[in-house]
């Protein structure tokens, strides 16, 4: 070979082996989540083979790629899911029917894309985009959260100290006046010294810090750590003229669905969404439920779903509750919150939906505000109409469109009914002392909203802010003017509880825990809506319930 030629391709050489690699690399390297890439970026952690396949079938749904090509999007969790679907996604109901919640997040729109998939058939059968709501965020990004938290020198500076962890994991939080009120995807990883907290709020959105905030904390109570355990059984009862089904939910927490009273249909399903933790300038957003393999921090579920008797203070039967208790693994310490929901059934026609919150805070003056969605279905779906009042009653006024109030007076008042049969139930709040001398008032949000499936009927992530002093709680999201005259409603109601850990002052604690397990000491706080029907429900004499209480497998 002549020695110009070797030469000549001697120098080529070294371009023809970085051509090589870089073509090399192109055809194996994982996608990275970066702004404008073509395509979502997958969850890369351990995956089950079924949780794969759902994320594969997603992924390839024209539905998805329309929203995320092109956009800074990435798959959160990939969810088992039963009843707590769409009519879309009827079929998910059936025995040996395995159907998973895919979750994906586009960054710049502040948008969660959810797809539904039958993996039975092999099939999505619906797509949901919702602004303004992002699913629990996942591994890499709970690990990214807290390297930019030990790492930022505000951090180190406030702690005198570089940490090597964190006390708290990065659950969903957020920061007034900041990014975080923004659009921006917020999470706050925390650092306890002593007997306080240091949050450090993380906008995964721009991957930085936002700042940093102090909280003063009691001392620890005692406490005993709480393993998980497996999600409760769902079950059916019919009881008292009463018939319902409830499951505890991945993210939703306690559901109960398809409940009727005797002949009359009265709720599609209830559910508590989420619980925002207002701490002033910074707050949570739990979530309560089994988690089912999606991503986020779920407070689990403690002990099975129990259903017990209600009974007055002469012990005379009133009905029965569905209660289920939701803790964290170390309830009675500082930071470990522990939820209760209560859905009440009445023997004379009326119901409550509770929510309940014990505390233990990452302060001693946190605000709860459990946002609860009600798909109410006074006798059926398509005739709900709302009617409000200012002065007890005395006149009303038809709620045309959708819209908030605020229970700021106690004349406040609503009515919802059907327009076709005229059963109506008044929807009353609880003021302080209604329901037991501890109870100090709602003080609540209502929303009025029109039926949209994509707004709840699935496992809904994460929305509105802590830490709002006013409506902007969440629900308002989906208000957007709307007719809600003779049509399918949605309730969504958002009380307020004032924590008071000062045990000596003439009201005592509230929403506090002095001591968890295994001797508790704790003061909750509960709220939630009455349901009350204007008029006797008659009980047909043909029409008889047994007290069944089935759990289904």
């Amino acid at each position: 070979m002549p020695k110009r030629l070797i030469s000549a391709i001697a120098r080529l050489l070294p371009t023809f082996i970085v051509l090589f690699v870089l073509a090399w690399l192109a055809l194996h390297t994982t996608p990275s989540p970066l702004r404008g890439k073509p395509a979502a970026y997958p969850l890369t952690e351990t995956l089950s083979p079924e949780q794969r396949l759902a994320q594969d079938l997603a992924l390839a749904d024209p539905r998805v790629q329309a929203f995320t090509t092109g956009r800074r999007s990435e798959v959160f969790g990939v969810r088992r899911i039963r009843n707590d679907v769409p009519a879309s996604a009827a079929e998910c109901r059936q025995p040996n029917t395995d159907c998973r919640q895919v979750e994906l997040y586009i960054f710049d729109e502040d948008a969660a894309v959810v797809a539904i998939v039958n993996l039975t058939t092999r099939t999505v059968l619906d797509v949901f985009y919702q602004p303004g709501v992002h699913p629990g965020i996942n591994k890499r990004l709970a690990e990214l959260a807290q390297t930019i938290a030990m790492n930022a020198p505000e951090v180190q500076q406030a702690l005198g100290f570089r940490p090597t962890s964190v006390d708290m994991a990065p659950v969903d939080a957020d920061m007034i006046d900041s990014v975080c009120e923004e659009g921006h995807l917020c999470v706050g990883p925390t650092f306890r010294v002593g007997n306080r907290i240091l949050w450090a709020i993380v906008d995964l959105t721009d991957e930085q810090l936002v700042g940093t905030n102090w909280t003063s904390v009691a001392p620890d109570g005692t406490s005993i750590t709480f393993t998980a355990q497996a999600c409760p059984q769902p079950g059916t009862i019919q009881r008292d003229g009463w018939s319902l089904s409830y499951e505890t939910t991945s993210t939703d927490g306690l559901r109960i669905f398809d409940v009727s009273f005797y002949t009359h249909t009265l709720l599609t399903s209830a559910k508590l969404i989420e619980w925002h933790v207002d701490y002033g300038t910074t707050g949570f957003r739990d979530s309560t439920g089994c988690g089912n393999d999606g991503g986020g921090f779920t407070i689990a579920p403690y002990g099975e779903t129990e259903i017990r008797d209600l009974r007055d203070a002469n012990d005379v039967y009133l009905g029965f509750e569905v209660v289920q208790d939701f803790r964290m693994e170390e309830w009675g310490a500082s930071c470990n919150y522990r939820y209760e929901q209560h859905m009440q059934f009445f023997t004379d026609g009326r119901f409550r939906i509770v929510g309940g919150a014990y505390g233990r805070g990452c302060s001693t003056n946190p605000i709860y505000r459990p946002v609860m969605r009600i798909d109410v279905a006074i006798d059926g779906d398509d005739h709900d109409t709302l009617r409000t009042s200012n002065d007890n009653g005395q006149t009303w006024t038809l709620a045309t469109s959708e819209a908030w109030w605020l229970q700021n007076t106690p004349t406040t008042d609503w009515i919802i009914s059907d327009t076709l049969t005229n059963t109506a139930y008044r929807i009353i709040p609880a003021e302080p002392g209604m329901f037991s001398p501890e109870e100090r008032g709602d003080y609540a949000y209502l929303y009025l909203t029109r039926h949209h499936p994509d707004e709840g009927d699935s496992d809904l992530g994460v929305l509105g802010s802590c830490c709002n002093d006013n409506h902007q709680q969440g629900p308002e999201l989906f208000i957007d003017g709307e007719s809600t005259t003779d049509t399918n409603l949605v309730l969504w109601y958002v009380p307020q509880m004032q924590t008071d850990a000062n045990g000596d002052d003439a009201n005592g604690f509230y929403c506090w825990t002095v001591n968890g397990e295994p001797t508790p000491e704790a003061y909750p706080c509960f709220a939630g809506p009455l349901f009350e029907p204007l008029t006797p429900i008659a009980r047909p004499q043909q029409h008889m319930f047994l007290p069944l209480i089935q759990h289904t497998p």
